[in-house]
């Protein structure tokens, strides 16, 4: 070794330092400083050393990292580099003169029986049996071969073939001439009926005390079997700790739970509690004891029966399980009656302006001229209301609003939906008509033919409310309203349909039963209305003598009367719905039966007898 090779070693990242005398080959010694050196290089300079041929596999690739502390000699040299290779991935295999450099899954096919094998070196050996059931014996040794090795029982000779290193073999050799000289006091087998071996086996080394304690703990996983290895008192201690933990698992300890919902929607649910989980995933949160869902719980919707697979730790599910049934509760409704009202001329300004306070629930009314009553008598029940007179806030008077809107000649009653939702979920309802609008139009030509084509683009006209109900705490609620009327005006350009279209939008604030008022959409026109003799109301000058004009103003204001109810009960629900069914029996008698219910009895169809 010269001076010059060390430095030509140092451009490839590996630094190879000579210490001793260069002149004595017995005695010389070599310190080992790799940094990310080329695995070719370092083979390169390994087999000068060696002073060995070393075939390398075109799979042996990458980059080596080793320092070395101490200088060695050339069996020294040999054992790092076979170290170096195997935490690499790689294997040395002796094939008579030369060493092979393989991948360590493919070296022990290459192995041999080599009686002077250099430890580290992968070989195969055969172990033979005299007390002991070779099939037993490989099961009880196999985790203690290397993960590239092999073991397995030859059941002719009732011998053991094992291929690892020669070191591992070694150590082997040893473990099986103890296990097989039937010497009963040196090892214990514990065969577990209901636990699983790998499952009981960390615990059991838990408790061993550390390597110092002479106790060794080994798993048979195919025969669910442990290997207790050590000193009699604390191998008995080991063997009974993994009785104790062979018990069986209550019924619960299952890793899937299927939950199934009786009021939430099972694919919302799981779509919450997965992103739950991926922000616990992420650290979202660092708060310590982790929620549940910190453990990796995989939450499944079944849209189909409305249910919710859970897998995961079995203590983990209980956790998750309590989660949902929180979720999972029945939400308030809301029964939200509505009046949309166009109204016109004097009647602007008559609506809103008398509102009058009453002990108890707010009330207030309208007195329009020449109604006939006093403002304070709107408020005594015993006295009769005058038509479109009287509107009450808080009570259930709803219906005497709308007929009062209904009876005047200045009110246009559009429409007087009633739509009943859950709490957060948004609710339409549309009364009109879908018509077509043309959206263009062009001509292909085919066959000495031109194929006109016209397309169009439906759209709803007519009126239209949007209701998202947010119930608060106590009897208040949080309506996002949206209210569109619309309509074809009865004018056209070029053939295209016009349509007038009037949007409300708004959030607002109402207690449970109360009576709101959005409005003040008004529509201002003017238009002149002109008529006269033909002819002699064109004269100049004169003219105007044989005709007449006059300016009309018209003012129009939209206004959307909503009444809340809240719904938090099933009896709450049914009792509104008996109500309502009063009002519509009340108006058709004859023909609607007294009970809702009768509505969806079948009846027998009256059949006329032969001849009658």
């Amino acid at each position: 070794m010269t001076l010059q090779r060390y430095l030509q070693v140092a451009l490839v990242g590996t630094c190879l330092s000579v210490a001793g005398t260069l002149a004595l080959a017995d005695t010389a010694t070599w310190q080992l400083a790799m940094s990310d050196a080329d695995v070719r290089d370092v083979v390169r300079e390994v087999g000068a050393i060696l002073d060995q041929t070393i075939v390398l596999d075109p799979r042996v690739q990458g980059r080596i990292t080793v320092l070395s502390n101490e200088p060695h000699d050339r069996e020294g040299v040999r054992r790092l580099f076979y170290s170096v290779l195997n935490a690499q991935g790689f294997a040395a295999v002796n094939d008579g003169d030369r060493l092979l450099v393989l991948p360590a899954s493919e070296a022990k096919v290459w192995a041999n029986q080599q009686a002077d094998a250099i430890p580290a070196a992968f070989t195969t050996r055969v172990f033979s049996l005299s007390g002991s059931i070779a099939a037993d014996l490989a099961g009880l040794l196999r985790p203690l071969v290397s993960s590239n090795g092999y073991i397995g029982p030859s059941s002719s000779a009732n011998a053991l073939v094992v291929t690892d290193s020669a070191a591992n073999l070694d150590r082997l050799q040893a473990l099986v001439a103890q296990l097989d000289s039937g010497q009963r006091h040196d090892y214990e087998l514990v065969t577990l009926r209901t636990a699983q071996a790998a499952e009981v086996l960390p615990v059991v080394e838990a408790s061993a005390g550390g390597p110092d304690s002479g106790v060794r703990v080994l798993a048979d996983v195919r025969g669910n079997r442990l290997l207790v290895l050590g000193p009699e008192k604390s191998r008995q201690r080991m063997a009974q700790l993994a009785r104790d933990l062979d018990v069986a698992a209550p019924a619960s300890s299952q890793n899937w739970r299927v939950v199934r919902l009786q009021h939430g929607n099972a694919e919302q649910l799981a779509e919450v509690l997965n992103d739950v989980g991926k922000q616990l995933d992420g650290k979202a949160y660092s708060e310590s004891p982790a929620p549940a869902l910190a453990a990796g719980v995989m939450v499944k919707a079944d849209a189909s029966q409305n249910a919710l697979l859970l897998l995961g730790e079995p203590r983990m599910l209980d956790n998750v399980a309590q989660m949902i049934a929180q979720l999972d509760q029945p939400r308030a409704q809301v029964l939200i009656h509505a009046a949309i009202v166009e109204v016109s001329g004097d009647i602007n300004e008559a609506l809103g302006l008398q509102w009058g306070v009453d002990t108890g629930s707010l009330k207030g009314g309208v007195t329009f001229p020449d109604s006939g009553a006093a403002f304070a008598d709107l408020f005594d029940a015993d006295k009769l209301l005058p038509s479109g007179a009287a509107l009450a806030i808080g009570s259930d008077r709803f219906g005497l609003l709308v007929s009062a809107l209904a009876s005047n000649s200045r009110s246009n009653l559009l429409s007087t939906p009633s739509l009943l939702t859950l709490d957060n979920q948004e609710a339409q309802i549309l009364v009109g008509q879908n018509v077509p609008f043309k959206t263009g139009s062009y001509t292909t030509s085919g066959s000495g033919a031109d194929n006109p084509f016209t397309t169009v683009e439906r759209k709803d006209i007519g009126i239209s409310l949007k209701v998202r109900p947010h119930i608060n705490e106590g009897r208040s609620l949080r309506l996002e309203v949206e209210q569109e009327s619309s309509e074809l005006a009865p004018s056209t350009v070029e053939g295209d349909l016009i349509t007038s279209k009037r949007t409300l939008k708004s959030t607002i604030l109402a207690a449970d039963g109360e009576i709101i008022v959005i409005g003040g959409l008004i529509k201002d026109s003017v238009r002149t209305e002109q008529r006269g003799v033909p002819l002699l109301s064109r004269i100049p000058l004169i003219g105007g003598l044989f005709r007449w004009s006059r300016d009309i103003q018209e003012k129009t204001n939209l206004m959307v009367f909503l009444r809340p109810t809240l719904l938090r009960t099933q009896a709450e629900l049914i009792d509104s719905g008996r109500r309502a069914y009063r009002d519509v029996h009340s108006a058709d008698p004859q023909r609607m039966p007294r009970e809702a219910r009768e509505l969806f009895e079948t009846r027998p169809v009256p059949t006329r007898e032969p001849g009658s």
